[in-house]
């Protein structure tokens, strides 16, 4: 359903959005390299802004609710290398800032006191020179209501394996220090740790629909950076306290690019295939092995949807201690909110499979999240997914990949 749209008068750049129901309202817009500089504004004097007023004017009857009004924003048609952060001021001073650099998606929460805001969106890719010239997003504003719990209870997550969306032979950009060579699907890492000559990249995307966070903390002496240090799951109640309530195995801190790695987290898997795209035999034909992840906030899935929470764990914010860390400590967490999901692009090393041994045909491509069970959860019967994939070309210098459909749990 729609929300009135009201248009602010005076607005000289972008929309103007009024929410007084609980009903949600968007807008889109689009973000130039060679939009207007605004002097005035931090986040708008490097590369231009696009512009929108939001009015926030709920009844009493929400107002009095605890909760907040979520302002959110998601990329159109863009490329991974594109990133829209936002800004929101009020009465000239910001009040909200949502900053992070991957990810196509970014969130915060606003009060619900009636007030007026002026909502800056900017752009800010993590690799400014890969920014395309003109970014199109969408935007949404909703009342936002914090879920009743009179008894005290866990919050667990609940994580979902979402279908592979892209596969590819190509070659992949520079990560860090880490980078193939002209022509290869292989970084220099995955060659040099896994003897990897031809390897079908992926993207993976795990979305977390229960009811709190999956939440990982860990922590080294500051400056320093131990080889292996232990992480544990932080679980979140309904009263607001947390515990940290078991172990997830070490965290590995990865040489090449410079940070620690969530080991078990996913697996992915080719097995043989029969006709319909169910796996035959008792073994995979070949099997990745990414040995880490670092879980982030980047795609809102629940897109104007009641229920999600404001975006916690930016990325690349999870490569990086907290800002907030006890002298002496550098602590890090990473983690992923009700209602987001994580994905992981086709280009970061170790997002693949070897497959130089395999024969031209088709398969089932399996991907497994927290494969044994290192994180507690809602659910795990819906930590799986396969799809078909077919590979041809792998004894040429261009093999191809295609997924093909349903995807199916597994």
């Amino acid at each position: 359903m729609s929300l009135l749209l009201a248009v602010v008068p005076a607005v000289a750049h972008g929309s103007g959005v009024v929410v007084d129901s609980d009903r949600s309202e968007s807008w889109r817009g689009r973000v130039a390299l060679d939009d207007p500089r605004v002097r005035d504004v931090p986040e708008c004097r490097v590369a231009g802004c696009d512009r929108a007023e939001v009015e926030v004017r709920l009844p009493a009857r929400l107002r009095d609710r605890s909760g907040g009004v979520e302002l959110a924003i998601r990329t159109v048609g863009a490329t991974p290398d594109d990133s829209l952060g936002f800004a929101v001021y009020r009465g000239g001073g910001r009040v909200a800032l949502a900053d992070a650099q991957i990810g196509t998606s970014r969130s915060v929460w606003l009060p619900k006191a009636t007030a007026r805001y002026t909502v800056y969106v900017f752009q800010n890719p993590f690799v400014p020179g890969l920014a395309s010239p003109s970014v199109r997003y969408e935007g949404l504003v909703e009342n936002e209501d914090s879920r009743a719990n009179p008894v005290p209870r866990d919050l667990l997550p609940d994580l979902e394996a979402l279908p592979q969306r892209f596969a590819t032979f190509g070659t992949p950009p520079p990560f860090y220090d880490d980078e193939a060579e002209p022509g290869s699907s292989c970084f220099r890492s995955e060659v040099e740790e896994q003897g990897a000559r031809l390897c079908l990249r992926f993207g993976q995307a795990m979305a977390n629909t229960g009811d709190g966070p999956v939440d990982v903390r860990y922590s080294t002496p500051a400056g320093q950076r131990p080889h292996e240090v232990p992480g544990t799951q932080r679980v979140h109640r309904s009263d607001g306290t947390s515990t940290d309530i078991q172990s997830v195995g070490a965290m590995h801190y990865h040489p090449i690019h410079s940070h620690y790695h969530f080991a078990d987290f996913s697996v992915s898997e080719l097995w043989a295939a029969d006709v319909t795209g169910r796996p035959t035999g008792t073994t995979p034909a070949a099997t990745g092995k990414k040995n880490g992840f670092c879980m982030a906030d980047t795609e809102l899935v629940w897109w104007d949807r009641k229920g999600n929470s404001p975006q916690t764990y930016p990325a690349p914010r999870c490569l990086d201690p907290e800002p907030d860390s006890p002298p002496g400590v550098d602590a890090f967490k990473n983690g992923i909110s009700r209602g987001w999901a994580d994905e992981y692009w086709w280009a970061l090393p170790d997002q693949m499979i070897e497959v130089s041994g395999l024969t031209d045909g088709t398969y089932a491509l399996v991907t497994r999240i927290d494969p044994v069970n290192k994180l507690r959860e809602l659910d795990e019967d819906d930590n799986c997914v396969r799809v078909p994939i077919t590979l041809t070309g792998l004894t040429t210098g261009t093999p191809a990949a295609a997924l093909g459909s349903p995807a199916v749990p597994c």
